[in-house]
């Protein structure tokens, strides 16, 4: 299931997440992980632009929460550029992604629930490319 709103009425019997946003977002992902259940399995992807933004985000056991500091990324391969914001999340989502999904059969009928947060324009492709999947639209991530 893709969740496509700032504020999703996520499920208590959601087992299976990946939340993904920016600092904008670190609010509602830490009010979705306290509905959990604590058999609850996934991941969560945060980027901030430094360290400084990180703080402490509670989450079931099995449940990894992942920091992308974009000022120790690199942008586009081979340019010398910085990391420009939503890059650094669109390559962990779809590599998870990539990962744990070998086909969109998989990751439509699975019980997984996405949720990516931020700005309206924030990883804009990341999430157009997820809502075609679940929307069981031909092309994959």
């Amino acid at each position: 299931m893709f969740l496509d709103t700032r504020e999703p009425a996520l499920q208590p019997s959601a087992t299976r997440i990946l939340f993904a946003g920016d600092s904008s977002s670190i609010d509602d992902i830490q009010t979705m992980l306290e509905v959990l259940p604590i058999c609850a399995r996934g991941q969560v992807f945060i980027e901030v632009a430094d360290a400084s933004e990180i703080v402490p985000v509670t989450a079931p056991g099995r449940v990894s929460v992942t920091w992308l500091d974009r000022s120790r990324r690199s942008g586009r391969p081979g340019t010398g550029e910085r990391c420009t914001s939503g890059v650094a999340l669109d390559r962990a989502v779809r590599a998870w992604v990539e990962e744990f999904f070998v086909d969109r059969e998989s990751l439509v009928d699975g019980d997984y629930v996405f949720w990516i947060g931020g700005p309206a324009g924030f990883a804009y492709d990341l999430r157009h490319d997820l809502a075609e999947a679940f929307n069981a639209a031909p092309s994959a991530l």
